[in-house]
Protein backbone atom coordinates (compact mmCIF):
# COMPACT_ATOMS: atom_id res chain seq x y z
CA UNK A 1 0.00 0.00 0.00
CA UNK A 2 0.78 3.38 -0.45
CA UNK A 3 1.39 6.03 2.01
CA UNK A 4 -0.18 9.40 1.74
CA UNK A 5 2.04 10.76 4.29
CA UNK A 6 2.11 14.83 4.30
CA UNK A 7 -0.28 14.83 0.74
CA UNK A 8 -2.96 16.71 0.63
CA UNK A 9 -6.69 15.32 0.12
CA UNK A 10 -9.69 16.68 -0.47
CA UNK A 11 -12.70 14.74 -0.62
CA UNK A 12 -15.98 16.13 -1.83
CA UNK A 13 -19.38 14.75 0.41
CA UNK A 14 -17.11 12.50 2.92
CA UNK A 15 -19.42 12.42 5.62
CA UNK A 16 -21.49 9.40 5.75
CA UNK A 17 -21.27 5.99 3.59
CA UNK A 18 -18.29 5.45 1.08
CA UNK A 19 -17.70 9.00 1.42
CA UNK A 20 -16.67 8.42 5.20
CA UNK A 21 -14.75 5.46 4.60
CA UNK A 22 -12.42 7.01 1.37
CA UNK A 23 -11.86 9.70 4.58
CA UNK A 24 -11.16 7.20 7.02
CA UNK A 25 -8.34 5.37 4.47
CA UNK A 26 -6.54 8.45 4.02
CA UNK A 27 -6.03 9.82 7.09
CA UNK A 28 -4.99 6.39 8.12
CA UNK A 29 -2.60 6.20 5.77
CA UNK A 30 -1.22 9.67 6.77
CA UNK A 31 -2.89 12.23 4.79
CA UNK A 32 -3.93 15.63 5.68
CA UNK A 33 -7.37 15.24 4.26
CA UNK A 34 -10.30 17.88 4.01
CA UNK A 35 -13.85 16.56 3.26
CA UNK A 36 -17.42 18.56 2.90
CA UNK A 37 -20.58 17.80 3.76
CA UNK A 38 -23.53 19.29 3.43
CA UNK A 39 -26.33 17.89 5.47
CA UNK A 40 -24.76 15.90 8.31
CA UNK A 41 -22.83 17.70 10.71
CA UNK A 42 -23.39 15.46 13.36
CA UNK A 43 -21.53 12.59 11.33
CA UNK A 44 -19.20 15.49 9.37
CA UNK A 45 -18.05 16.15 13.09
CA UNK A 46 -17.69 12.97 14.74
CA UNK A 47 -15.52 11.77 11.60
CA UNK A 48 -13.53 14.47 12.01
CA UNK A 49 -12.79 14.26 15.22
CA UNK A 50 -12.18 10.17 14.88
CA UNK A 51 -9.93 10.96 11.65
CA UNK A 52 -8.46 14.36 12.70
CA UNK A 53 -9.09 15.89 9.38
CA UNK A 54 -11.32 18.68 8.91
CA UNK A 55 -14.97 19.06 8.11
CA UNK A 56 -16.19 21.68 5.97
CA UNK A 57 -20.05 22.83 5.11
CA UNK A 58 -20.17 23.00 0.92
CA UNK A 59 -22.62 22.72 -1.28
CA UNK A 60 -21.47 21.17 -4.32
CA UNK A 61 -24.27 22.27 -6.54
CA UNK A 62 -22.20 26.06 -6.02
CA UNK A 63 -20.04 26.19 -8.66
CA UNK A 64 -18.35 29.40 -7.67
CA UNK A 65 -18.76 28.39 -3.73
CA UNK A 66 -17.06 25.02 -4.68
CA UNK A 67 -14.07 26.54 -6.97
CA UNK A 68 -13.46 28.99 -4.52
CA UNK A 69 -12.94 26.43 -1.76
CA UNK A 70 -11.06 23.87 -4.09
CA UNK A 71 -8.89 27.18 -4.61
CA UNK A 72 -8.29 28.27 -1.23
CA UNK A 73 -6.89 24.73 0.14
CA UNK A 74 -4.27 25.47 -2.14
CA UNK A 75 -2.39 22.29 -4.11
CA UNK A 76 -3.98 19.16 -3.76
CA UNK A 77 -2.56 15.69 -4.03
CA UNK A 78 -5.70 14.06 -4.27
CA UNK A 79 -9.37 15.15 -5.11
CA UNK A 80 -12.05 12.76 -4.78
CA UNK A 81 -15.41 13.75 -6.07
CA UNK A 82 -18.03 11.57 -3.90
CA UNK A 83 -20.75 13.94 -3.24
CA UNK A 84 -24.01 13.59 -5.14
CA UNK A 85 -27.29 13.39 -5.00
CA UNK A 86 -30.74 10.97 -6.37
CA UNK A 87 -33.64 12.57 -8.83
CA UNK A 88 -36.42 10.08 -9.57
CA UNK A 89 -39.74 10.43 -11.13
CA UNK A 90 -41.98 11.23 -14.23
CA UNK A 91 -39.62 14.23 -15.78
CA UNK A 92 -42.64 15.47 -17.32
CA UNK A 93 -44.31 16.20 -13.40
CA UNK A 94 -40.61 16.74 -12.07
CA UNK A 95 -40.13 20.25 -10.90
CA UNK A 96 -37.32 21.95 -12.99
CA UNK A 97 -35.39 23.43 -10.00
CA UNK A 98 -34.94 19.85 -9.05
CA UNK A 99 -33.63 18.44 -12.36
CA UNK A 100 -31.42 21.47 -12.60
CA UNK A 101 -29.46 21.02 -9.33
CA UNK A 102 -29.62 17.08 -9.79
CA UNK A 103 -27.35 17.94 -13.32
CA UNK A 104 -25.46 20.95 -10.79
CA UNK A 105 -24.11 18.37 -8.74
CA UNK A 106 -24.01 15.04 -10.48
CA UNK A 107 -22.56 16.63 -13.43
CA UNK A 108 -20.97 20.23 -13.35
CA UNK A 109 -19.47 20.12 -9.89
CA UNK A 110 -17.38 17.08 -10.75
CA UNK A 111 -15.76 19.07 -14.06
CA UNK A 112 -15.42 22.16 -12.05
CA UNK A 113 -13.82 20.89 -8.97
CA UNK A 114 -11.68 18.97 -11.54
CA UNK A 115 -10.49 21.36 -13.27
CA UNK A 116 -10.10 23.87 -10.01
CA UNK A 117 -7.82 20.91 -8.38
CA UNK A 118 -6.10 20.32 -11.90
CA UNK A 119 -4.62 23.89 -12.10
CA UNK A 120 -2.53 23.74 -8.95
CA UNK A 121 -2.31 19.80 -8.68
CA UNK A 122 1.55 18.64 -8.58
CA UNK A 123 2.67 16.25 -11.02
CA UNK A 124 1.90 12.62 -9.76
CA UNK A 125 -1.80 14.15 -8.30
CA UNK A 126 -4.95 12.37 -8.88
CA UNK A 127 -8.58 12.62 -9.43
CA UNK A 128 -10.92 10.32 -8.50
CA UNK A 129 -14.65 10.19 -9.33
CA UNK A 130 -16.46 7.87 -7.54
CA UNK A 131 -19.97 6.81 -9.78
CA UNK A 132 -23.06 4.94 -9.23
CA UNK A 133 -24.13 1.70 -10.02
CA UNK A 134 -27.37 3.62 -10.77
CA UNK A 135 -26.29 4.75 -14.25
CA UNK A 136 -27.00 1.41 -15.66
CA UNK A 137 -29.16 -0.86 -13.09
CA UNK A 138 -32.57 0.37 -11.88
CA UNK A 139 -33.20 -0.93 -8.79
CA UNK A 140 -36.50 0.75 -8.37
CA UNK A 141 -39.50 2.01 -10.72
CA UNK A 142 -38.86 6.09 -11.08
CA UNK A 143 -34.90 6.39 -11.31
CA UNK A 144 -35.06 5.02 -15.49
CA UNK A 145 -36.89 8.07 -15.96
CA UNK A 146 -33.91 10.87 -15.39
CA UNK A 147 -32.30 9.08 -18.16
CA UNK A 148 -33.86 10.89 -20.73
Amino acid sequence: MTSFHGKSVLVLGGSRGIGAAIVRRFAMDGAKVVFTYLSSPDDAQELATETGSRALRADSGDRDALIALINSLGPLDVLVVNSGILGAGDPLTMPPDAIDRLFRINTHAPYHAAVAAARTMPDGGRIIFIGSANADRMPMSGLEHNLI
